[in-house]
């Protein structure tokens, strides 16, 4: 098969079309299972005023992090700046989903 001057072969346009329709696959993958491994968190709604070091007392009882090692998961998980939440944001914290069903939070 001849390549056209300045252009690509069906050949070369295919296998560049697999490729990207192979990194999309992936990327939609692996976003479904970042969100497959909090679906066992509990997740809360911001009030005014509220810190997510707060939130590490507020749920002392059910969960074993320190302040630090709390703080830096709920930004991981969330991709936010702790420092930079407001209320009526939604977060995912360290928290298995059952243990607040069972009142964990005593």
């Amino acid at each position: 098969m001849r390549k056209q001057a300045g252009g690509l072969s069906g050949i070369d346009f295919l296998v560049i079309i697999s490729f990207v329709a192979v990194l999309i696959i992936v990327f939609v993958s692996l976003r479904a299972a970042a969100a497959e491994e909090y679906d066992r968190y509990t997740t809360i709604q911001l009030e005014h005023g509220d810190t997510v070091l707060e939130i590490a007392d507020e749920y002392r009882s059910a969960h074993e992090l320190s302040d630090q090692k709390f703080v830096s998961w709920v930004e991981d998980a969330n991709r936010i700046d702790a420092n930079r939440i407001k209320a009526g944001d939604t977060l995912i914290i360290p928290v298995e989903a059952n243990a607040t069903a069972l009142g964990g939070t005593d």
